[in-house]
């Protein structure tokens, strides 16, 4: 996988699942948007004192196409890009979505 890409139209700090649930709408094609819940270490390490505690830092929206990855980190937020749901040779996205809970909308998948 390429390095990934800064989203420098998102804003500087984790979102809320309000703003995560938008990303339904913001996203060409958008199926569905899964968010990681990560355990309160993890947490602690990624997002200051002030994040609401269901802070979203991890998404992966999902399109009729592919599941697009994000990621917050170091106070951005990456694109790590999408993989194809039509690619033979890419690994399966079940391991990955076993850690995600659908947030909005409805997964092909889930």
């Amino acid at each position: 996988m390429d390095e990934p890409d800064p989203v420098d139209s998102w804003p500087h700090r984790p979102f809320s699942p309000a703003e995560a649930s938008a990303l339904l709408d913001d996203i060409d094609g958008a199926a569905a948007v899964w968010v990681m819940h990560h355990d309160n270490d993890v947490r602690s390490a990624i997002v200051l004192d002030n994040a609401p505690e269901d802070a979203a830092i991890d998404i992966i929206v999902e399109t009729d196409v592919g599941f697009e990855m994000y990621s917050y980190t170091s106070g951005v937020w990456l694109n790590y890009g999408t993989q194809r749901k039509d690619d033979p040779d890419a690994p399966p996205m079940a391991g990955t979505l076993d850690s995600y809970d659908v947030l909005a909308g409805e997964s092909e998948t889930a």
